[in-house]
């Protein structure tokens, strides 16, 4: 085991973080992974994040700052992941405890190699990927995932860590009873207002009303009916002339042609905007420039994009299957279905609602980040979580065995 002491003489754990990327590439897994391993020195522990190469590893390497890090080139289909180097440097870690976060990919059973020769804890964070709309998906794939490695890693984990009560009713139904800690993804408030405008802005959306979709664009985000709610209204003739739909993000190409049909290929004539990915900097222009953002999500575990938005200011749609239950009660989101109805139900209110009344509500989403999901406060808890683990601490009250 490695044990490093910190300025206050306190022995400082290392722990090993499993992703199957450490860049972009991994979409809103990359920044939950980065958010929460970047506060981790501070909560009393050293972190080393292993991961798989990608087009996209040595450009983003930046963002890791001095965190350790050692990626790792795979032999085969990128899907599966299968890289004897990452298990080589894995097994040579000494850490005392590996986190895994995501799964299906062949990361999993290097770390199963690495439990079976060590006999040390290790704690999955799944990151909703044993979610029931997830599991029915590709189901050829985990099946011979599940036989290869999967089901021992996911057997063989010490603990669970689950984004929300939710996310642990999952695992719990997907037949697993390991402890469970319910830790929520977080977010780092922005140090400085946005001022400058992304690139894709132009002088036609002076005036306009914006709503935004961001991040993955997968069937599980509803996208599809999205599309369809918004161009039922505008042939209806019913939306607000003020509101331009803009979509932002990352995905199979073969997917972003089939919600391109969907309008037709006519994106402007539907007052569309696809303004592809948006990373760093873009990112918070892309943010700064809406007026809303909508999440009609089949399945997420907790999402990023919401805090994101919320932490400036942005007013937020968002599913029960989003995870956030303290949005509707705090006021802080608007409640949809992910249906073709309710989301055109959703459009109409968006169009007919008062700025003074968005912007309440987007503040709203901004007070519950600041005292619920900055990365600062999420990286203690983890922090107890591994302490507990290896023998070092009591175990946290937010770890639970029985889910109700």
């Amino acid at each position: 085991m490695i044990l490093e002491r910190g300025e206050d003489d306190a022995i400082k754990p290392t722990i090993a973080i499993v992703t199957s990327s450490v860049s972009r590439t991994a979409g809103g897994l990359f920044d939950a992974v980065r958010g929460m391993v970047l506060q981790l020195p501070d909560a009393g522990v050293t972190p080393h994040v292993y991961g798989l190469e990608d087009v996209h590893t040595h450009q983003d390497r930046a963002a890791w700052k001095s965190t350790p890090l050692t990626t790792s080139r795979s032999l085969g289909p990128p899907s599966v992941g299968f890289s004897p180097a990452m298990r080589r440097s894995l097994m040579h870690s000494g850490a005392a405890l590996v986190h895994t976060h995501g799964i299906w990919m062949h990361p999993s059973a290097d770390v199963v190699a690495w439990r079976r020769k060590y006999r040390k804890p290790h704690l999955i964070s799944p990151h909703g990927m044993l979610d029931r709309w997830i599991l029915n998906r590709s189901k050829l794939k985990k099946w011979l995932a599940l036989a290869a490695y999967e089901r021992a890693h996911l057997q063989g984990a010490t603990c669970f860590h689950a984004l929300s009560l939710e996310e642990a009713h999952g695992i719990r139904a997907a037949g697993f009873s390991q402890p469970i800690a319910i830790i929520p993804n977080g977010v780092e408030m922005p140090d400085v207002a946005v001022h400058t405008r992304p690139s894709w802005w132009d002088d036609s959306l002076q005036g306009k009303r914006l709503l935004l979709y961001f991040g993955r664009l997968h069937p599980k985000k509803g996208l599809d009916n999205l599309l369809l709610a918004w161009k039922s209204l505008i042939q209806a003739g019913s939306l607000d002339q003020r509101l331009v739909l803009v979509i932002g993000g990352w995905g199979d190409q073969s997917y972003i042609d089939q919600l391109h049909r969907i309008v037709d290929g006519r994106a402007a004539d539907y007052r569309v905007r696809f303004v592809g990915p948006q990373f760093e900097e873009a990112k918070w222009q892309t943010y700064a420039m809406c007026d809303g953002l909508i999440l009609p999500s089949f399945s997420e575990g907790l999402p990023m994009v919401p805090l994101e938005a919320w932490s400036v200011g942005v007013p937020c749609a968002l599913t029960n299957q989003c995870n956030l239950p303290e949005a509707f009660v705090t006021g802080a989101a608007f409640r949809i279905e992910a249906d073709v109805e309710d989301i055109k139900r959703f459009l109409l209110k968006f169009g007919a609602t008062e700025q003074g009344e968005l912007s309440a509500v987007g503040e709203r989403g901004r007070a519950l980040v600041v005292e619920r999901f900055v990365w600062s406060y999420v990286a203690q808890q983890m922090a107890s979580v591994y302490r507990w683990l290896i023998g070092d601490g009591e175990r946290p009250d937010f770890v639970v065995n029985h889910v109700t």
